[in-house]
């Protein structure tokens, strides 16, 4: 009886002991791992969403804008604009398309006049896309004297309603610029205190932003010379 006893308990810790190791001793087999390559581009959306997107950015064309002060009684200075036209096919069954014009700009000022001083100009320039959008603006100030260039570009992003877009289906998208420079647009006695109003505005942190893009600006833009209607994009739809 005392040997059967003996053998139950050192069966009993042999039970113990080995349960306890497997416990304790990590795995060393190895896990089957499934490796996923997520799309690149616009099919990530049509994986993550389950909508089918596209997305296009364009190359919409060239603005220049330049201001010439060569003494206190002479001003001048001009604008300009070179825009393409599109000609687009896109599928009729997208959920969603998104569209992005691109814009080059180039101001330039020559102030001539060392004496007495005077205000820095300041441009602005805007672009929005008629019945779709509001303006997106780009707007800074160059120097009180001298020659100086400054180029750049900005962009507006816009989307394409397509709830009701069927195969067949044909769109004109009409993008509209506008070129404000300050002094030259300000210089008549009726506009020059908002001229004024505008250079204050300019200047203050955070304020400007929110009056000058969605007030002052806008409201000038609409002059005929500061509005300019440019080149359409043709939408076609299969």
């Amino acid at each position: 009886m005392r040997k059967n006893n003996l053998i139950k308990k050192g069966l009993v810790f042999a039970v113990i002991l080995l349960f306890f190791s497997v416990s304790i001793i990590p795995s060393t087999g190895t896990t089957d791992v499934k490796q996923i390559t997520m799309p690149i581009g616009n099919e990530v959306n049509q994986y993550s969403n389950e909508k089918s997107v596209e997305h296009v950015s364009l190359f919409y064309g060239d603005v220049w804008m330049d201001i010439r002060k060569e003494s206190l009684n002479s001003l001048g200075g001009g604008r300009g604009s070179v825009t393409h036209v599109y000609y687009l096919h896109f599928d009729a069954n997208l959920d969603e398309l998104r569209i992005e014009l691109v814009l080059n700009y180039t101001a330039e000022m020559n102030y001539t006049l060392k004496f007495p001083f005077v205000y820095a100009p300041i441009f602005a320039l805007g672009i929005k896309i008629q019945n779709i959008t509001k303006y997106e603006w780009v707007y800074f100030k160059l120097k009180h004297h001298g020659y100086f260039t400054r180029c750049g570009n900005f962009s507006i992003v816009f989307n394409i309603d397509m709830t009701s877009i069927e195969s067949g289906d044909e769109l004109k998208i009409q993008p509209i610029i506008s070129q404000i420079i300050l002094p030259l647009d300000f210089r008549d006695s009726t506009n020059k205190s908002w001229g004024r109003i505008i250079r204050l505005i300019y200047h203050i942190p955070f304020l400007n932003e929110l009056l000058l893009s969605n007030w002052l600006f806008p409201k000038f833009a609409t002059y005929e010379r500061n509005h300019h209607v440019s080149a359409p994009l043709f939408l076609f739809f299969d």
